[in-house]
C-alpha cells in the first residue's frame, strides 16, 4: 500500500538569476556604507523606479491610499493592484516606492528630500543613492535630541520601531515569493537601509539614557526564510573566497551591512586556489603529517634546520618550569644557535601564536630552519617591552613541546595554559595579516583583516589569544595591538557614525573569540555558561587531528589536564562531557550532525566544531543557558534524565504502520483526550544509525513545553495566526519506552519530531473527515489490502455529500486559496478524501495521552 500522501512545503528557494558574476553587490544604493581601502570590484546600480512626484504621509497605509492589496498568506504575499496582479516591473516600482522610499519618508519626515536620495547616471538613468543618508540621519538625530518632551520622542521612536519590525516581516515575505522584487540586490539595498534606521534609533535613545530596544535581524538563517545576505555569498564566492570562509563569515555576521562590507575585500589566500573547498573544510590549509615539512621564510632559501636539545627541554619540564627559547649567534661563524632556559629565570618572553598549515611546525622533531627562527627573534626585538630593555626569549610549541618521548610530550600538554598566561605578549604570525601594510588601512579595515586571517579559524590558536595578557598581530609593516586601536577609537572623530556602528560590530567579534576572559577561561561558572561560551568561540575553527579537541576544551575550561592526557584520545570527549553533573534541557533536543557513541551519552554533541546554528546544536534557544536555579537535565550513565511535558502514543501505532505497509515519514493527525487536532511528523534521526525504524513498543514524544491554544507565541511576528495555521508548535523528540521505574520513564530515542497544534479552520475539517470516515466502517482487512486510491474511491460518495454542506465546501476552498492551491471542486473533493482515508486507516489509534511537565525520563 503506498504511503499517505503529504503535502509538499512551500518552496521557499529564491531564483537569484540576476546575480552578475563579475560584478559585486555595491551599488549607490549602499554607498553610505565605508569601503576598504582595497576595494577592487566595479558597481552596479539599483534603479530608481519611482517618479519625481512620490510622496508618503503614512507608511501603513501607503499600498491601500494607491490601490494596491497585500496579502501575507502561507509562505508567500500575494501582491495586487484592484484585485489583479500586475506585470513584475509594475509591482516591483510599488515595492520600492513603499518599501524603500517610503520607510525613508515616514522616518525621516521633514528631513526627507527624494532627489538627495537620486543620482542621474551619464546615461541618463536615474539610480539609488545613499550618499547623503549618514548627514540626514545626523540632523534628523539633532533633531530628536532637541526635543522638549522626552516622553512623546520615547514613544515616537518606539513606533518607528514597531514599524520597522512590520516593514521587515513584509519584506521578508514578499522575498520568499521568489521574484516579486527582481533585482536580489533590491532587497539587499532594503535591509541595508532598514538597519541603518534602526542603529539611529538606538543611538537617540541610548545617547538619552533611556531603554533601547532589541536588536531586529534581517538575517534570519533558519529553514523557514531566505537569507537576504545571500547574493552577496553568492558574489564572494564567484570572486573566490573559500566556501569554508564564507560560511565562517555568514555564521558571524548578522548585519548584511557589514556582510556587504566584507565582499568588498580581496578574497584571502586566493593564491592558494579553493576549488576542492567546502562549507566544512578548507582543503587548502589543511596539512597532512606524512608530508609536511617546516617551511623557510624565504623561497629557494638553503638554511639548515635549528634543533632544539632534548635533555635541556626535558630537564626544564621536568623540575616543573617552562622551557622557552634563547637564539643567540656563534661569535665566529655567525651561526644562530638554540638554547633553551627556565622562564622564571628570565625578565620576561614572548609567546608565538601560529598556524602550523603555515609551515612553522614539524611533526618529526623539535627543529625549524634557522632563517625562520632569524625571523622570528627580530620580530620578538621589535615589540613595545620595559623601558630601555628589549624582548629576545620565545617560546614556540614546536620547539618547547617535544615530540617524544610520550610522557615528556602529555608533561607539556598537561601545562599549555602556562606559556600564554605567563607571557609578557603574546604575537600572532599568520601569512595573510603579513602580506599587508597596516599603516595603509583603516581601523575598519584591520578589524575585518584579521577576521578573515588563518589564525581566527584554527582550534589550537583560540586558547594562545583567549589565554594572553597582550596579542600583538604581525603585519607586513609592523605588530599591531588591535585592541588597543580599539579602545583608542574616538567615534565623534571617525568619519561617519556608519562606520563607528561598522567597527562596533566587527570589534565585538574579535573581542569576543580572542579578548573575552569569561567565566569558562578561568575555570567558574555555569555547566551552561561553560558549554556555550566555547560552543560560540570553537564553532568556526578547525583542528587537523580530531582527537586533539578534548585537550584544547580541557584546557579553555579549567579542568586537570592530566585528567584527559591520560586517556585514549578516543574517550576524550566523553570524558569533558562527564565532568558536568548537569547539562541545560536544551540537549536533550540537540540537532547536532554527531553525537557520542558512548552509553549513556548518546544525548551529547560528538564535537564543539563546525558552523551549525546554536539553536540546532544545543536545542532551544530558551533552554540553553539555564540560570543556577532553573531546571537542568542530569547526566547518568543510562542517559540523560529531565523533567518535560510530551504525549504518549498509541501501543498498536508501530503494528498498524506495519500493516498498513507504512513508513512514518508523513504528518500524521493525532488527537488528545480533549479532542484537540495535532499533526506529528518525524524529522532526522536523533543520533546515528537509531531511526524509527528502530523503534518497538510503545512510543511518546518529549516537548520542551506545552503546546498552546491561542496562537501566542505567534503573535511576536506581527499577526494573529491564520485558521490555517498552527496555534503552537515544538521540536520533541520521539522515543520507544523501555521501561518505567521509581517514577521515571526510560527511553531510547529514535527521531526529531515536529508537534503542531492544528489551527481552528484545520481542526474543523479534521473532525469532518474522521465522521467520513466513520459514516462507511470498512474493515480493516479492506483498508490493509486495498490501495490508497482505490479507498479513495470508496469513499467518494460520503464525502461528496459533506461537501454539499456549504460550511464545509466553503473552509475547503479558503484553505486552498491560503496554501495557493485550485479552488475548483475536483480539487476540493480529492484534498478532502485525503484527509478522510488517514482518518479510515488509522481510526482510534491516532489518540494520544498527555504526559505532565513534571515527568521524569531518561533518554538515551
Amino acid at each position: 500500500m503506498p504511503c499517505v500522501p503529504t503535502r509538499k512545503a512551500s518552496d521557499r528557494r529564491f531564483d537569484f538569476h540576476i546575480l552578475l558574476l563579475n560584478k559585486s553587490l555595491g551599488s549607490r544604493a549602499m554607498d553610505h556604507i565605508p569601503l576598504p581601502k582595497n576595494c577592487r570590484f566595479s558597481q552596479i546600480r539599483v534603479p530608481c523606479l519611482v517618479g519625481s512626484d512620490f510622496s508618503c504621509r503614512d507608511w501603513r497605509t501607503y499600498p491601500q491610499l494607491h490601490g494596491w492589496q497585500v496579502e501575507r498568506l502561507a509562505g508567500r504575499a500575494e501582491i495586487k493592484l484592484r484585485g489583479e496582479r500586475r506585470p513584475i516591473e509594475e509591482t516591483a516600482a510599488f515595492l520600492q516606492s513603499w518599501l524603500y522610499f517610503g520607510l525613508l519618508a515616514e522616518f525621516l519626515e521633514d528631513h526627507f528630500v527624494l532627489e538627495s536620495f537620486v543620482h542621474h547616471d551619464v546615461d541618463g538613468k536615474r539610480t539609488i543613492s545613499t550618499v547623503e543618508l549618514d548627514k540626514a540621519l545626523g540632523r534628523w538625530s539633532v533633531d530628536c535630541n532637541e526635543k522638549a518632551d522626552l516622553l512623546a520622542m520615547a514613544d515616537r521612536l518606539q513606533d518607528l520601531h514597531s514599524l520597522l519590525i512590520e516593514h521587515r516581516n513584509v519584506c521578508m515575505s514578499i522575498h520568499d515569493t521568489n521574484d516579486a522584487l527582481g533585482d536580489p540586490s533590491i532587497i539587499v539595498s532594503i535591509a541595508v537601509l532598514s538597519e541603518g534606521l534602526a542603529a539611529a534609533i538606538t543611538n537617540v535613545l541610548s545617547h538619552s539614557q533611556l531603554e533601547t530596544p532589541v536588536k531586529q535581524t534581517w538575517r534570519l538563517r533558519t529553514s523557514d526564510f531566505v537569507d537576504v545576505g545571500q547574493p552577496i555569498l553568492d558574489a564572494m564566492q564567484s570572486h573566490g573566497w573559500c566556501p569554508y570562509d564564507l560560511k565562517r563569515l555568514s555564521s558571524q555576521m548578522a548585519e548584511v551591512s557589514v556582510l556587504y562590507y566584507y565582499s568588498n575585500l580581496p578574497p584571502p589566500r586566493a593564491s592558494k586556489g579553493h576549488g576542492g573547498c567546502s562549507d566544512v573544510s578548507c582543503l587548502a590549509m589543511t596539512t597532512n603529517p606524512r608530508t609536511y615539512k617546516p617551511s623557510h621564510c624565504v623561497p629557494d632559501c638553503q638554511c639548515p634546520l635549528l634543533h632544539a636539545n632534548p635533555e635541556e627541554v626535558a630537564q626544564i619540564l621536568r623540575r616543573g618550569a617552562l622551557p622557552v627559547v634563547v637564539l643567540t649567534l656563534d661569535p665566529t661563524s655567525k651561526a644562530p644557535k638554540i638554547t633553551l632556559q627556565d622562564a622564571a629565570t628570565l625578565q620576561g618572553f614572548v609567546a608565538i601564536s601560529h598556524v602550523w598549515a603555515e609551515g612553522a611546525g614539524n611533526v618529526s622533531g623539535n627543529a625549524l630552519q634557522s632563517c625562520l627562527l632569524l625571523s622570528i627573534l627580530e620580530l620578538v626585538k621589535k615589540l613595545p617591552w620595559k623601558a630601555g630593555e628589549t624582548a629576545f626569549a620565545f617560546w614556540i610549541d614546536t620547539l618547547c613541546v617535544p615530540v617524544a618521548p610520550t610522557d615528556l610530550h602529555k608533561m607539556a600538554l598537561n601545562h599549555m595554559r602556562v606559556p600564554y598566561e605567563q607571557a609578557e605578549q603574546v604575537l600572532v604570525l599568520d601569512a595573510h595579516l603579513r602580506s599587508l601594510n597596516s599603516s595603509e588601512l583603516e581601523a575598519t579595515e584591520i578589524f575585518a583583516q584579521v577576521s578573515c586571517s588563518s589564525w581566527m579559524r584554527r582550534l589550537w590558536t583560540l586558547q594562545e589569544g583567549k589565554l594572553a595578557r597582550r596579542v600583538w598581530f604581525q603585519f607586513a609593516d609592523q605588530a599591531v595591538d588591535v585592541k588597543g586601536i580599539f579602545e583608542r577609537l574616538n567615534h565623534r572623530l571617525v568619519p561617519s557614525r556608519i562606520d563607528y556602528r561598522m567597527q562596533v560590530n566587527m570589534y565585538s567579534q574579535l573581542w569576543a573569540h580572542i579578548w573575552h576572559r569569561d567565566n569558562a577561561i578561568k575555570g567558574i561558572g555555569t555547566a551552561g555558561a561553560l558549554i556555550a561560551s566555547n560552543r560560540m568561540a570553537l564553532a568556526s575553527r578547525s583542528v587537523s587531528v580530531p582527537s586533539d579537541e578534548g585537550l584544547c576544551l580541557f584546557t579553555l575550561m579549567g579542568f586537570d589536564m592530566t585528567e584527559v592526557t591520560a586517556v585514549p584520545a578516543s574517550d576524550r570527549m566523553a570524558l569533558l562531557w562527564r565532568k558536568f553533573s548537569r547539562v541545560p534541557l536544551g540537549f536533550l533536543f540537540s540537532k547536532a550532525t554527531r553525537k557520542m557513541p558512548h552509553q549513556g551519552l548518546h544525548w551529547a554533541p560528538a564535537s564543539f566544531l563546525g558552523l551549525q546554528r546554536n539553536e540546532e546544536w544545543s536545542g532551544p534557544r530558551d533552554l540553553i543557558d539555564p540560570g543556577e536555579n532553573d531546571p537542568h537535565a542530569i547526566p547518568t550513565s543510562s542517559g540523560l534524565r529531565a523533567a518535560l511535558p510530551g504525549f504518549k502514543l498509541d501501543p498498536n501505532l508501530l503494528s498498524r504502520m506495519g500493516q498498513l505497509g507504512f513508513e512514518w515519514d508523513f504528518a500524521l493527525p493525532s488527537r488528545d483526550e480533549a479532542g484537540a487536532w495535532y499533526l506529528i511528523r518525524p524529522e532526522e534521526p536523533w543520533r546515528q544509525a537509531h531511526d524509527i525504524a528502530h523503534a518497538s513498543g510503545q512510543l511518546a514524544i518529549i516537548l520542551p513545553h506545552q503546546l498552546l491554544d491561542d496562537g501566542a507565541r505567534y503573535r511576536h511576528l506581527g499577526h494573529p495566526p491564520s485558521e490555517f495555521e498552527y496555534q503552537d508548535s515544538a521540536g520533541g523528540i520521539l522515543v520507544s519506552v523501555v521501561k518505567a521505574q521509581d517514577d521515571i520513564i526510560h527511553v531510547i530515542a529514535h527521531n526529531h519530531v515536529m508537534a503542531a497544534r492544528c489551527g481552528e479552520g484545520i481542526q474543523t475539517l479534521r473532525c469532518r473527515a474522521k465522521e467520513c470516515a466513520n459514516a462507511m466502517s470498512l474493515p480493516l482487512s479492506i483498508i490493509i489490502d486495498e490501495s490508497f486510491d482505490e479507498l479513495k474511491g470508496r469513499y467518494e460518495s460520503v464525502a461528496q455529500s459533506m461537501l454539499r454542506e456549504p460550511d464545509v465546501f466553503e473552509l475547503l476552498a479558503r484553505k486552498a486559496r491560503y496554501y495557493g492551491k485550485d479552488d475548483d471542486y475536483d480539487a476540493l473533493l480529492d484534498d478532502f478524501l485525503d484527509s478522510v482515508v488517514v482518518a479510515a486507516c488509522f481510526g482510534d489509534i491516532c489518540k494520544m495521552q498527555k504526559v505532565d511537565k513534571d515527568q521524569q525520563w531518561c533518554v538515551d
